[in-house]
């Protein structure tokens, strides 16, 4: 773990912009990975890079999140939000079906693609395991229908 104590510092220095909080920060980080290996000895330890970035970074958000004023309701946050007015609602509708019609037009591949990633939640290489093709012909099928539908709503 000391070996990578330079490259966390500097990372975390980079984020806090501080080195003598980055120093604490990653010293505590430091710690508290010693102390988690101590009570777990027969603990995995080929990812101790990345954990030690990880505790270092938890550190991080824990700070900024204890600094954070903690807002009090007021009474404009008990006002509904502008996408319940039904003008909002209208747009809405009306982007979707916009995005819809451009992406029913698409090539069939660029198309299966598309929904693949945005609605199955497949990544590139999935996707191009799925429909036969490579990973780059995947890449321009989803920047095509991107394009498209930028383009559909750029239009609107």
């Amino acid at each position: 773990m000391e070996r990578y104590y330079s490259e966390v510092l500097s990372y975390i220095a980079r984020s806090v912009g501080c080195k003598d909080k980055a120093q604490n920060i990653v010293q505590e980080a430091y710690t508290r990975l010693l102390s988690y290996h101590r009570s777990h000895p027969k603990q995995d330890r080929t990812q101790e890079r990345a954990l030690f970035f990880k505790a270092a970074k938890n550190i991080v958000i824990d700070q900024y999140r204890k600094n954070q004023p903690i807002a009090e309701p007021d009474e404009t946050e008990l006002i509904a939000p502008n996408f319940y007015e039904p003008e909002a609602k209208l747009a809405s509708q009306q982007q979707l079906a916009i995005l819809n019609r451009s992406i029913e037009s698409l090539p069939l591949k660029s198309k299966q693609a598309f929904v693949l990633y945005k609605f199955k939640n497949l990544n590139q290489a999935q996707i191009a395991e799925e429909m036969g093709i490579s990973v780059s012909m995947v890449e321009k099928h989803l920047a095509t229908a991107m394009l498209a539908c930028r383009q559909a709503l750029k239009k609107q």
